[in-house]
């Protein structure tokens, strides 16, 4: 198996599993309620609709990346209790716009977030992105020209998929560095 800086290289992930029913969202929950923190993404079509919505949710705890198709899944409100539980820090990289398309896609209240990128800023870090971080903390360069792809149309190709869960996947270890960082004197 393959480290960069004590990562997995994502070149050699284990198979993504894509939440697509309402059971297979049940089974996840079983897995993510007893985490004490989660990453979390989305991706949205707003650059190809009038009125977007969320298309992708990408989840990631220490052991498992997920992807949610709320396309697919059409009824998400089992993970309400899992983003207000106070109990469970939620990590984002720029969460403002996530947690936004959150409450208004589906009522979500989120509670005990960290952000990255905040934690970034307050370090003073020249380049705030995720691709930027990734590269600094693990010598892994990810690619973000997806960024903008249409995230509403499906099927989503593998290349989607490999870059909506490489936003998640490093999130949890780059909080534990910023947190740490944030920490010293």
């Amino acid at each position: 198996m393959l480290q960069l800086n004590g990562a997995m290289s994502h070149s050699q992930l284990p198979p993504l599993p894509v939440v697509a029913t309402s059971s297979e969202l049940n089974e996840l929950l079983e897995k993510i309620e007893i985490e004490k923190e989660i990453a979390v993404d989305i991706e949205s079509n707003g650059f190809y609709v009038y009125h977007e919505k969320v298309c992708l949710l990408q989840l990631s705890t220490r052991k498992e990346d997920f992807i949610i198709d709320p396309i697919s899944v059409e009824d998400l409100s089992p993970l309400k209790r899992i983003f207000a539980d106070p109990a469970t820090e939620k990590v984002f990289h720029a969460g403002d716009y996530d947690i936004g398309c959150l409450k208004r896609d589906y009522g979500f209240t989120v509670s005990n977030v960290f952000d990255t990128m905040i934690a970034s800023r307050l370090l003073g870090t020249p380049k705030l992105g995720l691709a930027y971080a990734i590269e600094k903390y693990f010598g892994i360069h990810i690619s973000k020209k997806l960024q903008r792809a249409h995230w509403g149309k499906r099927p989503l190709s593998t290349e989607q998929l490999q870059y909506a869960r490489l936003d998640t996947h490093y999130l949890l270890r780059l909080r534990d560095i910023l947190h740490q960082e944030l920490r010293a004197p």
